[in-house]
């Protein structure tokens, strides 16, 4: 199954894209399974502004991701928002923002 993630609420959600890419490609489950998929421009739009990353991910593992990726927000400083959209149509959207990206983390890490 693949699973979308996109970066929003930052200066820089390309670059924000880039150190997710590359935590995720850090960890053993993920390695050599997320890679940038251009996202499709809208009518009358000449390219598209933002960018998305493409996990392949074994069937049940969208909460691994989301652990994975809390972990990930907690070392971010800014306020930043990470959408996850799986093909079967749940999704997934967390934002937070300096010392409460901490307790987001919690939170999804306890499944709530």
């Amino acid at each position: 199954m693949d699973a979308e993630l996109t970066v929003t609420g930052s200066d820089d959600p390309r670059g924000e894209l880039v150190l997710l890419r590359k935590w995720l490609n850090r960890d053993d489950d993920y390695r050599g399974r997320v890679d940038f998929k251009p996202a499709e421009p809208q009518e009358g739009e000449l390219g598209a502004g933002t960018d998305i990353l493409l996990a392949a991910i074994a069937a049940g593992g969208l909460d691994a991701l989301g652990r994975t990726i809390s972990v990930w927000i907690q070392s971010r400083r800014s306020e930043i928002e990470v959408e996850v959209s799986a093909a079967d149509g749940s999704r997934v959207r967390i934002t937070a923002k300096g010392p409460i990206a901490k307790s987001v983390a919690k939170r999804l890490d306890l499944g709530e």
